[in-house]
């Protein structure tokens, strides 16, 4: 049984039109049954492209084995509109693969993706494949490789971890950040990722980082929020060398992307391959790389002497 999709939208309806024309032309496709999550607009200005996506959808989808549609009656934002069908896919399945609507795909993207689901679904280090590979200079091979971070545009998820993920608790990452050993390496790893954990921790988060469907406090699966989780229990997510999707949201239209590196995602090549190789090995990174993928990484939030002396403070006084 192939892997279901679940694509998340509310009003970008070019991207979302373009989404599921390239994840159509995918192999596999066929085989496929794709879920689509309508959120409810926040705001009037969203409702022009709103009604454009729920007249599209009302016209049947085909090129896929079913297709599921859902237009939800009030807004639920970005990270409830994902759990919400997180939660309908595993109702049915034990892993899917998750994508917004601003994505394209390889036409190996299914294939490379259900392959991978299946040959590391029991490698408790690994926590999801990503389709998704950071416009960064790595030296081209044909094969994946392990990263401490993760990107969920065009991600493969199983529900047994993301569960796991879902009982991780606020007390286990103060316990974790009181422990000066755990914190130096944490630091030493990703300043960024570190200083997110500490405002998490002291519940100063300028995000919505908790779910708002229980009382209980559960975190969502924001990109940060995940790299935290698999630092603090030493796991990995599994990358392609050459992407299988290209993103086209920093166009302004989306919640967290600008558009001033615009080019450097939509120019990005992908792999355009029209049959998965079938090399399933997944490599570590070597130095030079490790290092190009951290510059990447940290090079949109540095952070300065000023910030680190705050966080300081904050795990010292703060978090309790």
């Amino acid at each position: 049984m192939n892997s279901p999709v679940v694509i998340t939208t509310l009003n970008r309806y070019e991207h979302l039109k373009n989404c599921i024309g390239s994840l159509k032309k995918c192999n596999l496709a066929a085989e496929t049954d794709v879920y689509i999550s309508v959120d409810y607009p926040p705001a009037e200005k969203y409702f022009a492209g709103y009604k454009k996506i729920v007249e599209y959808l009302q016209s049947p989808i085909d090129g896929f084995h079913n297709v599921q549609i859902f237009f939800q009656q009030k807004n639920l934002g970005s990270c409830d509109n994902s759990h919400f069908l997180y939660t309908k896919a595993f109702e049915t399945y034990d892993r899917l693969i998750y994508t917004e609507d601003d994505n394209e795909f390889s036409p190996a993207f299914l294939e490379y993706m259900n392959v991978m689901l299946e040959k590391f679904k029991d490698e408790k280090s690994v926590y999801a494949i990503c389709g998704y590979r950071w416009p960064f200079k790595l030296e081209k091979k044909e094969t994946s490789f392990f990263s401490p971070f993760i990107s969920f545009w065009g991600c493969g998820l199983w529900k047994d971890k993301v569960r796991d993920f879902e009982d991780f608790r606020r007390k286990e990452l103060v316990s974790y950040l009181k422990n000066g050993s755990s914190r130096r390496g944490f630091i030493s790893w990703s300043p960024h990722v570190y200083k997110q954990a500490v405002y998490v921790a002291c519940e100063k988060h300028h995000m919505q980082i908790y779910r708002r469907d229980t009382e209980e406090k559960v975190y969502r699966d924001a990109d940060f929020i995940v790299e935290m989780y698999m630092h603090i229990k030493g796991m990995k997510a599994i990358v392609p060398y050459v992407s299988k999707v290209r993103n086209m949201g920093h166009d302004g239209s989306g919640e967290n992307c600008d558009d001033l590196n615009a080019s450097l995602y939509e120019d990005q090549e992908i792999d355009m391959r029209d049959i998965f190789d079938g090399s399933t090995e997944a490599v570590d990174l070597n130095t030079e790389e490790r290092e190009a993928l951290s510059c990447f990484h940290e090079s949109n939030d540095p952070t300065g002497l000023k910030e680190r002396l705050k966080l300081f403070l904050m795990v010292k006084f703060m978090m309790k």
